[in-house]
């Protein structure tokens, strides 16, 4: 999963719609649409906006968005239950 992938996936489970995030953001919704297709990458800056909107840690960000390489299989599972549980806490927290 790319950075993009992952702020949609954060948007979606606290049920903004980019239209309302962008302008969090002071970005364009083509912007972020852009964003969350893996057309553009987002900086750093626009990663910590992110992050603080969504009251989380920018790390959580990178952690989320991070894919195994293939000898790092024996590491797939365990990121399978942490992503699981931040997903759990991603949809219990409050925006």
């Amino acid at each position: 999963m790319d950075i993009g992938q992952v702020i949609k996936r954060l948007r979606q489970k606290r049920k903004i719609s980019q239209q309302k995030l962008s302008k969090m953001l002071g970005i364009t919704q083509g912007y972020l649409s852009l964003i969350e297709k893996g057309g553009r990458e987002p900086g750093i800056d626009l990663i910590n906006k992110t992050a603080h909107c969504f009251d989380i840690p920018e790390q959580l960000i990178f952690l989320l968005a991070c894919e195994p390489k293939p000898d790092m299989k024996r590491f797939s599972k365990p990121l399978k239950k942490i992503a699981s549980a931040i997903d759990d806490i991603l949809r219990t927290a409050k925006i």
